[in-house]
């Protein structure tokens, strides 16, 4: 009888503990947010760099669902062309830059339940390949080297919710680097839009 008493009490407790981790994992899921995807486009402030398509993800963890701070994980990436015509030993180097931009920080949202905006102020670092030409008799060789910056992005937001955790977003950024170096010489920031959705894990 005690060995049965014992069995019973032990799948009890072992049951509501599995229960109460289970309801703490999925609290913790429903706080996630990502984006499927959110296309823009980005205008830089450089002669060097035409404007591009940009296209962006990220996860994002909420302390609540509505007006709240947040912390929020941004990967975005662009491929943009490029005229080095001048200052170079050749006449011009001409191509497509691809450049990553990772960024991570809080940001803060209020609103109420079908029209909400965030704000977010977000350092990171900006991955790209610049190209140097080395000129041996009539040869010509471009080679890239990989290459990062320290950058920041303002990041403002508008968000419709059509359900409880889903929204269309609009989205206004302003992304900055802080080094007049290769294609930023005359030019450090870039102004863009994206749209895109929005949605929960669970």
């Amino acid at each position: 009888m005690k060995l049965k008493t014992f069995l019973i009490t032990t799948f009890l407790i072992l049951f509501f503990h599995s229960n109460a981790q289970e309801k703490q994992e999925s609290e913790f899921l429903k706080r996630i947010f990502l984006p499927s995807i959110d296309v823009g486009y980005q205008f830089p402030n450089s002669s060097l760099i035409d404007p591009s398509l940009r296209i962006s993800t990220s996860i994002e963890y909420r302390f609540t669902n509505n007006n709240d701070f947040f912390v929020r994980l941004n990967y975005d990436t662009n491929g943009a062309r490029y005229n080095l015509g001048e200052g170079t030993t050749i006449n011009n180097i001409q191509g497509t830059v691809q450049s990553q931009d990772i960024f991570l920080a809080p940001g803060y949202r209020f609103g109420d339940n079908n029209w909400r905006f965030m704000f977010s102020l977000m350092p990171g670092i900006k991955f790209y390949e610049f190209p140097t030409a080395q000129i041996n008799g009539q040869q010509v060789t471009i080679s890239q080297s990989g290459k990062s910056l320290f950058t920041t992005s303002i990041l403002g937001t508008i968000e419709y919710y059509f359900d409880e955790k889903s929204a269309f977003t609009f989205s206004l950024y302003q992304n900055q680097v802080w080094e007049n170096t290769d294609f930023w010489v005359d030019g450090r920031s870039a102004i863009g839009f994206s749209i895109g959705f929005i949605t929960s894990l669970l």
